[in-house]
């Protein structure tokens, strides 16, 4: 009796297995969608993984496009499944692409219509076109990346660990921050230089709108002063010499933070360095050298932290969550642009191994 259980159980779950996976074969697998908006009109492509089995085709593409046009987002999302023989199955997907004019000015009709939608999970990464459309990032497909949606979130998750330009949050913690009256968002960007997908700086927005692009060392300072980056490189002057220079990078993750104390804000970041390429004529066994650069350095990172301030003040984009914090102190509301900032940063060099002068 006890084999005849365990055998019907073993069977019930053989034929569930069976049952799901042709259910999934029966699905267009969407991977990356595109959105544009033109003449008034959305216009929607899904990037669709070719579930062929490269046996029975081998020259069969990764993926495929499909496209749809409509004057709301779920005509043209309607109009690009028409094309489609199987069901859009959104719960694998990788990558949404707005473009400038949607994050601009579309970005609440998106988050309203993918919160409807069941089907989506919402660890995807948002990305926003720049200087191009989305559909073209969308369609840039070669040899090194033959699924886009999957080159730029693998691009996104490597950036984070490298010179981070890149924003480190996925589709949900971007709503998140929109929700949250007293935070602002922002977003990863993706540019094609002489045909190659690359990252571009981060995108940071007012509400549900984008206001404009940081520089890309100002999407690294950034990342730096949310304690998010790892490796950011530093060229300063050096000591000695204004015209020659010495070049440092960051390692570990950053100690950021930031106080408030009454209406002045202090934002404060200490990092580890290394010196990574010196054209120094210093004798780098004695303190005061280390010194000196250290000097530099902070001197750098003071102003390129005050420069992100700026941006943000400008923009009235409270991508750092001064009213945030200000609230949880306080239990008030507070405009952050009319409070004092003070910038605090300190670098610590790190003196192992030898260091060599470069040759002129």
């Amino acid at each position: 009796m006890k084999k005849f259980i365990l055998l019907s159980v073993v069977i019930l779950l053989l034929t569930c297995g069976c049952y799901d996976y042709t259910e999934l074969n029966d699905m267009a697998i969407v991977s990356g969608i595109s959105v544009d908006y033109q003449d008034d009109e959305f216009q929607v492509a899904f990037e669709i993984l070719n579930t062929v089995n490269p046996e029975d085709n081998p020259d069969a593409s990764k993926v495929y496009l499909t496209q749809g046009n409509g004057p709301s987002l779920s005509e043209a999302f309607s109009n690009c499944s028409l094309e489609i023989a199987k069901i859009p199955y959104l719960a694998h997907l990788k990558t949404l692409i707005l473009s400038e004019e949607v994050a601009k000015e579309h970005v609440e009709e998106i988050v309203d219509f993918l919160l409807r939608d069941n089907h989506v999970r919402n660890i995807f990464y948002l990305a926003i076109a720049k200087d191009t459309s989305a559909f073209t990032i969308l369609n840039n497909t070669d040899t090194n990346n033959p699924v886009v949606s999957t080159a730029i979130a693998e691009l996104i998750d490597s950036a984070l660990f490298t010179n981070n330009i890149a924003a480190s949050l996925n589709y949900e913690k971007f709503v998140v921050n929109i929700i949250d009256p007293r935070k602002d968002t922002y977003a990863s960007s993706i540019k094609i230089e002489d045909g190659v997908i690359k990252l571009g700086p981060i995108a940071i927005f007012k509400g549900y709108n984008m206001q404009t692009f940081l520089s890309e060392d100002e999407s690294a300072t950034f990342n730096l002063m949310n304690g998010d980056s790892k490796e950011i490189h530093f060229k300063v002057s050096c000591p000695n010499d204004e015209n020659a220079f010495i070049v440092l990078t960051t390692f570990n993750h950053p100690k950021s933070g930031i106080e408030i104390e009454d209406n002045t804000v202090k934002i404060k970041s200490e990092i580890e360095t290394r010196i990574v390429e010196n054209h120094c004529k210093m004798d780098f066994k004695k303190v005061e050298t280390y010194e000196g650069i250290q000097k530099k350095v902070e001197e750098k990172l003071s102003h390129d932290m005050e420069t992100v301030m700026k941006q943000s003040i400008q923009y009235e984009s409270d991508i750092l969550k001064i009213g945030q914090i200000y609230y949880q102190k306080y239990k008030q509301d507070v405009d952050f642009r009319k409070l004092k900032y003070e910038y605090d940063a300190k670098a610590i060099i790190n003196r192992n191994g030898l260091i060599f002068e470069v040759e002129e």
